[in-house]
């Protein structure tokens, strides 16, 4: 017990200089996620655009775009979920924009949606293996099953981890010296 107790001290530090560590880390990561979201870009959105759908393309999604624009819009993915169980999906809207001094910037809508499978499946009599109403007031419905799917839960939000992922891509440069300010800020 007394040399738990000795032990004590030693083991606090470590844990305090752990935390710290891992709270500087991820002050660094917001730090630079935060400012990446503002960045614009020197190169005109006909130059950035192909990157951008290289990206999304390695992300595995497809998508349709407005003509003559720089918006486009991935299909829905399926990121996970079975038939016990609920789905998820997620869909991107990426828009490209000019800014009034000739620079470009990059905005990245995401929504996730989940959505829960249901069924109903019939009862029957056990006693003759004749169908059972089982209460139903519809004598006909007996013997049919019905599936679907619940109602669609969605959340929208501006997915500036994706933001951050085209300025790595598109600006190295700029992404190594906010990096680098980053790790200057928050050592």
């Amino acid at each position: 017990m007394r040399h738990l107790l000795r032990a004590a001290p030693l083991w606090a530090l470590t844990a305090s200089v752990v935390l710290v560590t891992g709270c500087a880390g991820h002050q660094r990561d917001n730090y630079v996620r935060d400012r990446a979201a503002t960045a614009a870009y020197e190169q005109p959105l006909a130059q950035l655009w192909p990157e951008v759908k290289a990206i999304m393309d390695e992300r595995g999604y497809s998508w349709r775009e407005l003509p003559n624009q720089f918006v486009l819009e991935t299909e829905w993915l399926d990121s996970g979920g079975g038939t016990l169980g609920p789905t998820s999906s997620t869909r991107y809207l990426i828009e490209g924009v000019t800014l009034a001094d000739g620079r470009a910037v990059l905005r990245a809508l995401r929504t996730d949606r989940v959505q829960q499978s249901v069924g109903v499946s019939y009862a029957t009599d056990k006693g003759n293996g004749r169908p059972s109403t089982g209460g139903l007031a519809d004598e006909n419905g007996v013997g049919r099953s019905a599936s679907g799917l619940a109602p669609a839960q969605k959340a929208s939000y501006r997915d500036l981890d994706l933001e951050l992922e085209f300025f790595r891509k598109l600006n190295p440069k700029g992404a190594t010296a906010l990096e680098a300010e980053a790790s200057a800020k928050y050592p």
